[in-house]
């Protein structure tokens, strides 16, 4: 019997590294991304245009397709990105309102597929950020949203795992190319996230 995992965030750097890991060590792999992840076992193309209903009703009816009356071994949430600036911003909005989509939205839906999807004490990991700042609104919200999940009475499956992940910035050529003044001694390997 294979391990089963669902990697949101499958089509980005995170979730691509972890992927693989994954399909290196024999697991059968979900990706929910914006794009396919060829290496994954299935696929959930998503749209960041879909509201959070929208969006969640479409992930919980395709992986009950995909697991027909079977259960994760884990959900891992490790989609996200950044949105650099302030209040300012002339964009502020339009930023946050992607941030909130592609970070606290994709958490939520997560965490409300490991109610129904994961098995007894199967594990559920989200991704924050450490540090934070005042800018990562949708990542501070995980943070929020995590504690709420691990309170008593939360949903979770009986003697389920809820771990968060709380990383710096991560070393990658997308964050690279946007902080190319940045100190990249300082931010964590992708390859060291993953393992």
């Amino acid at each position: 019997m294979a391990f089963r995992v669902v990697v949101y965030g499958g089509s980005g750097n995170l979730g691509r590294s972890l992927i693989t890991l994954f399909r290196k060590n024999n697991w059968e792999v979900t990706s929910v991304g914006t794009r396919q992840n060829i290496e994954a076992t299935h696929n959930i193309i998503v749209s960041n245009d879909d509201s959070l209903e929208v969006q969640g009703k479409e992930v919980m009816q395709n992986v009950s397709s995909i697991l027909n009356g079977e259960k994760y071994d884990a959900i891992l949430c490790v989609a996200g990105g950044f949105s650099m600036g302030n209040l300012a911003k002339g964009d502020f909005l339009e930023s946050v309102d992607l941030m909130v989509k592609k970070i606290l939205n994709t958490a939520l839906i997560a965490s409300k597929m490991s109610t129904v999807n994961l098995k007894d004490g199967g594990l559920l990991m989200l991704t924050g950020v450490a540090g934070l700042q005042p800018t990562p609104v949708a990542k501070a919200a995980v943070h929020h949203l995590f504690d709420s999940i691990v309170s008593k009475g939360s949903g979770l499956p009986k003697n389920a795992k809820s771990i968060a992940i709380l990383p710096g910035t991560i070393d990658t050529s997308d964050n690279r190319k946007g902080m190319p003044n940045a100190d990249f001694s300082q931010w964590i390997p992708l390859d060291l996230l993953s393992q």
